[in-house]
């Protein structure tokens, strides 16, 4: 820490640590990068997922809508049979 505050006002630059890639990046018959291609492929899968989870969202939303409305309807169906009995009793 201290070494790097001196170096700093005295101006003496550490060398840069950046590593360059010497691997040539193979090139697909498209002409792109093949990771391009592989990262526009994850992205495209992305969206397809993200479409479907919220047409899932969208499915359990309405489900559980439609068993609330079940749920009072059994209720109000066993109180109206409740009710009757005891006027009959």
């Amino acid at each position: 820490m201290v070494q790097r505050a001196r170096e700093a006002r005295e101006g003496v630059k550490r060398p840069s640590v950046r590593k360059t890639n010497s691997i040539p990046t193979p090139i697909a018959a498209d002409g792109q990068p093949e990771a391009m291609q592989r990262v526009l492929m994850v992205e495209a899968e992305r969206d397809r997922l993200q479409a479907k989870l919220e047409a899932a969202e969208a499915r359990i939303a309405e489900l559980e809508r439609s068993r609330a409305l079940v749920v009072n309807r059994i209720d109000w169906l066993i109180d109206k049979l409740g009710t009757a009995i005891e006027k009959r009793a």
